[in-house]
């Protein structure tokens, strides 16, 4: 008998501290919005922006010992790269990495759709701070068809990034 009770009292315990880490997540969602308001990002509904301000550790954090906070990529190029894709829905936003993933974007009257991931890897400002993918699919016979990456609109969507984020810069430093 006494074991049922240890049981109950254990499973209530659990059950309450996940209902807790479930209000706190709530709560930083909401501080997240706030944040993303005050930064003029506009994300659609379902989106996800993992901050730097977030509280928490990862495990890259912990064996390379540097901070969540800092920051070892181009955050000029990474703004040039979200206003690059502001027409496109994103899915996930995360600023501690520097990696922007959109949603699917349909094109061809909806025949055809692309999604591109950005990652800024560092602070320069060259073909090599930026990695940009493009994937493409096709709809046919009722289903969406990979057709890969494309290497060739990739590479314009990058040299058109590192040319805002070139001008962003300049300007900046005047």
């Amino acid at each position: 008998m006494k074991f049922l009770y240890l049981f109950v009292l254990f499973f209530f315990v659990t059950a309450c501290a996940q209902f807790q880490d479930y209000q706190s997540d709530v709560e930083s969602e909401d501080q997240m919005s706030k944040k993303i308001e005050k930064r003029d990002i506009n994300l659609p509904e379902g989106s996800t922006i993992l901050d730097s301000d977030r509280s928490g550790f990862d495990l890259g954090s912990l064996l390379s010992g540097r901070s969540s906070t800092d920051l070892s990529f181009n955050v000029i190029a990474f703004q040039a790269a979200l206003d690059k894709l502001d027409f496109m829905p994103l899915a996930s936003v995360d600023i501690s990495s520097g990696v922007i993933v959109t949603d699917w974007y349909s094109l061809d009257g909806g025949n055809e759709r692309i999604k591109i991931n950005v990652r800024v890897i560092n602070e320069e400002l060259n073909d090599d701070s930026l990695d940009v993918k493009l994937f493409r699919q096709i709809y046919e016979n009722n289903r969406w068809v990979d057709l890969g990456q494309d290497d060739a609109q990739a590479k314009k969507i990058q040299q058109s990034i590192l040319e805002e984020a070139r001008a962003l810069q300049i300007a900046s430093e005047l």
